[in-house]
């Protein structure tokens, strides 16, 4: 669903990260700007302007400390959110019975674990 162009100025160390990004990612430069643009606003006008602020003044260690926390709080969210959605299915073994034997844990620990 198109519905409009942006661009961006990078300089060429980014720009080179960018695609091999994209290639190592299988994914489209628009893919990757749009998810990165999403995000971004959706974050309250003080995580922008954080953001902002280490853009304009971390050096390349503060920055990788930056997005290490960054990419640690969105592994964390993400996993809640896969969390909720499990515990809102409830165990769903197909019987009342209980899961005694190791095959029907495994094979519900299986059934949990997918999407």
């Amino acid at each position: 669903m198109s519905a409009g162009t942006i661009g961006a100025h990078l300089d060429a160390t980014t720009l080179d990260r960018f695609r091999a990004l994209a290639a190592t990612e299988n994914r489209s430069p628009s893919q990757i700007v749009g998810v990165a643009l999403k995000m971004m606003l959706e974050m309250t006008p003080g995580a922008r302007r954080a953001i902002f602020a280490v853009d304009g003044m971390a050096d390349d260690g503060e920055r990788a400390f930056v997005a290490k926390h960054i990419g640690r709080a969105a592994l964390r969210a993400y996993e809640d959110i896969l969390d909720a959605r499990r515990n809102d299915l409830g165990p769903q073994s197909g019987s009342n019975h209980a899961l005694d034997t190791e095959e029907a844990i495994e094979v519900e620990a299986v059934r949990m674990c997918r999407p």
